[in-house]
C-alpha cells in the first residue's frame, strides 16, 4: 500500500491576496467576476480522476456568496474546513474580532454543510508567534486542529516542526499540519503549494515527502482555485505578489500527478480518524 500523505485547497478567489487592499480594497469585492465556478468544477473533476479526498478550507466570504459550491464540494466527499471570512491577517486583529470571526465561521460551515467543522487555517500563515493567544482562541472555539504554523522566516518561525505535531493551549490541544518546506543550502523554502510547489525540483519535493513519511508524518500539501486555471489578475500586483502568485517552472496539476506515482492523497480528517 502507498504511503498516504494530505491535499487541501485553500478555497478563495483571485482577489484574495493579503496586503493589496489598495489595489484590491474589500469595498469592491462584490464587483470582482468570481472564478470559483470555472476552478471548482475543475478541482472536482481532478480529484474524482484520481481518486482524491481533500480537505477543503473554505473562506466564509466565498460561501456566502457561493452556496451551492459549498455543497458540491460536501457532496463530492471533501472535508470542509475554516479559512476566515474576509482573509484578514490573525495578527492585524484583536482577541475579540478573531475569536468572533472564529464562532461565526464555523456555525456558518457547519448550518450550510452539515458536517462538523474541525480544521483551521489563517490567512498567509498569519496565526504566528505575533499572536500567540490565537491558539487558545482556536481551541476554545471547538477547534481540534490548525495548519498555519509555517516553518518559515517571515511569515511564520524557522523554529516550528516540519512534521505533524500536538500543540498544546490553555483549553486543549490541537493537532498542527505544517506545510512541506525544502532545506536549500540552510534556507528553509516554501515547496507544498504556490510557486514553490511548481518551481523547485519535483523529485527534491518528492524525497521531503519520503523523509517525513518515515518519520510517522504525512507532508501536507495546498492548492489554491487559481492554481488549475490560466488566469491572469486584471491588475498590476506588486512585483513580490506576482511571484507569489504566478511565477512557476510547471504547472501544479503536474506536480501533483507527478507526487500521485510516489503517494496517495487523504483528507485531514481522514489521517486524523486512522489515528483515533
Amino acid at each position: 500500500m502507498r504511503p498516504q500523505n494530505i491535499i487541501t485547497v485553500d478555497w478563495e478567489d483571485w482577489f484574495h491576496i493579503c496586503e493589496v487592499d489598495h489595489l484590491l480594497p474589500q469595498s469592491e469585492w462584490d464587483n470582482y467576476p468570481s472564478i470559483l465556478p470555472e476552478a471548482t468544477q475543475t478541482l472536482l473533476a481532478f480529484f474524482k480522476q484520481h481518486r482524491i479526498t481533500a480537505t477543503f478550507f473554505i473562506l466564509g466570504y466565498c460561501a456566502d456568496r457561493n452556496p451551492e459550491l459549498v455543497q458540491k464540494i460536501v457532496q463530492a466527499g471533501h472535508e470542509i474546513a475554516y479559512h476566515s471570512y474576509n482573509h484578514n491577517l490573525v495578527y492585524s486583529q484583536t482577541h475579540q474580532e478573531f475569536e468572533n470571526d472564529l464562532r461565526h465561521g464555523k456555525q456558518q460551515l457547519e448550518e450550510l454543510c452539515q458536517q462538523k467543522i474541525n480544521g483551521f487555517r489563517a490567512p498567509q500563515w498569519s496565526l504566528n508567534e505575533k499572536c500567540p493567544w490565537g491558539l487558545d482562541l482556536l481551541s476554545q472555539a471547538g477547534y481540534t486542529y490548525d495548519s498555519s504554523h509555517t516553518p518559515l522566516t517571515i511569515i511564520g518561525d524557522p523554529a516550528y516542526p516540519e512534521q505533524v505535531h500536538t500543540l498544546s493551549t490553555r483549553t486543549g490541544v490541537l493537532q498542527e499540519f505544517p506545510p512541506v518546506i525544502l532545506n536549500i543550502s540552510g534556507l528553509k523554502v516554501p515547496a507544498g503549494g504556490g510557486w514553490g510547489l511548481k518551481t523547485w525540483p519535483i523529485t527534491a519535493i518528492s524525497n521531503k515527502m519520503k523523509k517525513l513519511n518515515k518519520k510517522g508524518s504525512p507532508a501536507t500539501f495546498f492548492i489554491h482555485p487559481v492554481d488549475v486555471l490560466d488566469f491572469k489578475p486584471p491588475v498590476q500586483l506588486p512585483f513580490i505578489k506576482r511571484i507569489i502568485t504566478g511565477f512557476g517552472l510547471r504547472k501544479t496539476r503536474s506536480s501533483i500527478e507527478f507526487l500521485l506515482r510516489k503517494t496517495a492523497f487523504i483528507s485531514i480528517r481522514q489521517y486524523m480518524e486512522t489515528k483515533i
